[in-house]
Parts: structure tokens; sequence; C-alpha cells
């Protein structure tokens, strides 16, 4: 088991209120799996992505990587965690615009302090497969939506995790981009990568394993 969360639960005090925007959240996700969640804006999925990630401590609950639990006590650990074993794809794409593409896929390699020969090459690699490695040394700034998010899914693999994030990876994607986007996506899940992607689009759903509705702080598994 890659993922397994159990009993997620996450508060916030919004304007002086508590808002319970998870409670008790239960989500198991294997290798060679691709999970999508859908739900309104503002429901908690990002929130959910970020309690994996490590980004947010939850109020209670747990969630075990690669068999091992998250530690949210010291933001060094779970930092050094979430570079090392969980790709995450952001929706805003968060590359460097003044640097080349090249260098925004190592990036992560750079923080773990490995950024030898076989990391540039499997970085190349990686690139050629998602048909940018033509624009290695183009600054990241003057590249389509598209080839913004493809360099953002390499930047995501370059340390080899098992676990992939996506947080509507295609929303400011025309149609056909996306799905090309989502067909990447789809060849990790058949790489044996777990893969985690929130989104609306029902074409996503219809080709997924495992799909939830959030609602309510809760996850409800989709007809």
């Amino acid at each position: 088991m890659i993922l397994n969360v159990e009993n997620v639960r996450k508060r916030y005090r919004i304007a002086g209120v508590p808002r319970q925007v998870l409670n008790g959240v239960d989500l198991s996700l294997d290798g060679g799996q691709l999970c999508s969640i859908t739900g309104m804006s503002g429901c908690g999925k990002t929130t959910l992505l970020n309690v994996i990630a490590g980004i947010t401590k939850p109020c209670g609950g747990t969630v075990h990587i690669n068999g091992r639990k998250m530690v949210y006590a010291l933001d060094i650990v779970a930092s050094r965690r979430r570079n090392r074993e969980i790709g995450f794809i952001f929706q805003t794409f968060r590359l460097l615009n003044d640097e080349t593409v090249l260098s925004n896929v190592l990036l992560p390699a750079r923080i773990r302090g490995r950024v030898g020969r076989e990391t540039r090459e499997y970085a190349d690699e990686i690139l050629e497969r998602l048909r940018i490695y033509k624009f290695k040394k183009t600054k990241a700034a003057i590249l389509s939506g598209g080839q913004k998010q493809r360099v953002a899914i390499a930047r995501a693999l370059v340390n080899r995790p098992n676990l992939i994030l996506a947080d509507e990876p295609t929303a400011n994607l025309d149609r056909k981009t996306a799905q090309e986007i989502f067909d990447i996506l789809l060849d990790l899940k058949s790489a044996g990568k777990a893969v985690l992607i929130v989104t609306h689009d029902d074409y996503m759903h219809r080709q997924s394993d495992l799909v939830y509705t959030m609602a309510d702080g809760g996850l409800r598994a989709a007809p």
C-alpha cells in the first residue's frame, strides 16, 4: 500500500468561526491505481492533498506513505519526505520563470543533494517522454500553458516518487492539451505509480480506478 489515510480531520477558524473542512477522511491507494476526487470549490480537496503531502498539519488522524507514518511535528522532516517520496503537480505550475526548463526540473534533485550524471540523464529521459526535450534550455516564462504543465510533471518525477498528487492539473488548459496531460498521468499509473488527482472533468473520472466526491468533510464513492 503506497498511501493510507485514516480518519483525517482538519478544522480552520474563519472570521472567528470554526469550520470542519475534513471530517474523518479515509482513503487507500496502491501502486498502479489512479484515484480522482471531485467536489464543490472550497469543500476541502486541496486541503486533503496538502495534508497528505505534509504541507498542512491535520487536527487528527494519520497518513501513511510507503508504510511509514507522516510526521508533522518538524517541518524539515515532512519536507524531506515530500521531496523524496511525493511528486506534487500544482494547478498553477509554480515554475521559476527566469530559469530554464532543465533547471526547473532538477530543482527537487538539488534540494535532495543529488544532481549527478545519472539524475541529469533521467531528467533528459523524462523530458523526452513528455515531448519537451527540445525546450530544455528555454526559459520557462515563454512556454505555453501545456508546456509549462509538462515541465511541472517532469519536476514532480525527477526524484522517482511512488506517489503523485495532482491538484486540478488541467484546469488552465484547453481540452486537447488537458487530455494529453491526463494521458501522461495514465502512463504513470501503468508504470506502477499511485496517482491521486483532483479534477472536475468527467472523462478523467471515467478512466479512473477509484472516483470519490468530497462533501461535508468526507469522501463518498461515486456510483
